[in-house]
């Protein structure tokens, strides 16, 4: 395979870089900024904006045979409580517009995979409810609207432009840093273990390990799988009072924890069966052994 990936300083980005890699294929990062640390070949572009025909040129020379489209803003705060920030469109929509723009511009036409979200599924459930990609989207924040209308851009397509969409539903791992809730409280506990304060312990959510995420993406990045859609999760509803536990274990230590917004809450739970029987793909990283390779 002769992939190219955007968002190429991403925390998934580089776990798919190292995985594509690891199985022999060629890899080409497309970074934002500058990032000189970086060990792929790398290609500036602002997604924001159409690939400048001198990259397009480098871009042609390369081949690629598939595209991931990693880039993206996923901060809720960025992107908008209820509706998509500017922000959020300008990178999660008109960016995406712009990748199947140059995918359409090339001589040997790419496969795109497009990483989508859970969240066009919505982010509340009233009980422990699985998902399939049949369930009717229904996002109810602004990240979910514009993940969703990023994927209405590819099944609007009057084009021959070849896709997949894989609905990632949570994951973290090695890596992985900012406010998500594996590495902030992880980030917490090392430094204020004494008396810690968290959103909530009470929330089912799906979570994954990435590098079960990326090993999915390659398996369904294939031509055979032409316009379909694939949840990429564990399966399983994990209760995040649990992650706690589990980390608090495996340092070591115990500490007052203060709930800052106490109930039960319930996020979607993804039907894996549908990538499953198609690839024989399964989730083979425990919560457990994340947790611990985050913390080392």
């Amino acid at each position: 395979m002769r992939a190219i990936i955007t968002g190429g300083t991403g925390f998934v980005a580089q776990h798919l870089a190292q995985h594509l890699c690891d199985c022999g294929d060629d890899v080409l990062l497309t970074l934002r900024t500058d990032d000189r640390d970086c060990q792929f070949p790398t290609l500036h572009w602002d997604i924001t904006a159409p690939l400048d025909p001198t990259a397009e040129r480098v871009v042609e020379q390369f081949k690629p045979d598939t595209i991931f489209h990693l880039a993206a803003i996923s901060t809720r705060d960025i992107c908008g409580l209820a509706e998509p920030s500017a922000a959020a469109m300008a990178v999660n929509v008109h960016g995406t517009r712009h990748v199947i723009d140059l995918c359409e511009s090339l001589s040997t036409k790419p496969l795109l995979l497009f990483s989508s979200s859970v969240y066009v599924y919505g982010s509340r459930r009233a009980v422990v409810e699985n998902v399939n990609e049949n369930n009717s989207p229904a996002p109810d924040n602004g990240y979910g609207i514009s993940k969703l209308l990023a994927e209405q851009l590819l099944r609007t397509n009057d084009s021959h432009l070849q896709w997949v969409i894989a609905r990632s539903f949570q994951h973290s791992g090695p890596g992985q840093s900012g406010s998500l809730l594996v590495p902030d409280w992880i980030s917490k506990l090392q430094h204020q273990p004494s008396n810690i304060s968290v959103d909530n312990l009470d929330t089912w959510i799906d979570i994954s390990d990435v590098r079960d995420v990326v090993r999915a993406y390659r398996l369904i990045a294939q031509p055979q799988f032409n316009h379909q859609t694939f949840n990429v999760g564990s399966g399983k509803a994990t209760r995040s009072g649990d992650i706690m536990e589990i980390l608090q274990n495996l340092i070591g230590m115990r500490c007052d924890i203060e709930e800052l917004q106490p109930g039960t809450h319930y996020l979607p739970i993804a039907d894996i069966s549908h990538i499953t029987k198609q690839t024989n793909w399964i989730p083979t990283i425990s919560i457990t052994q994340m947790l611990q390779d985050c913390l080392e």
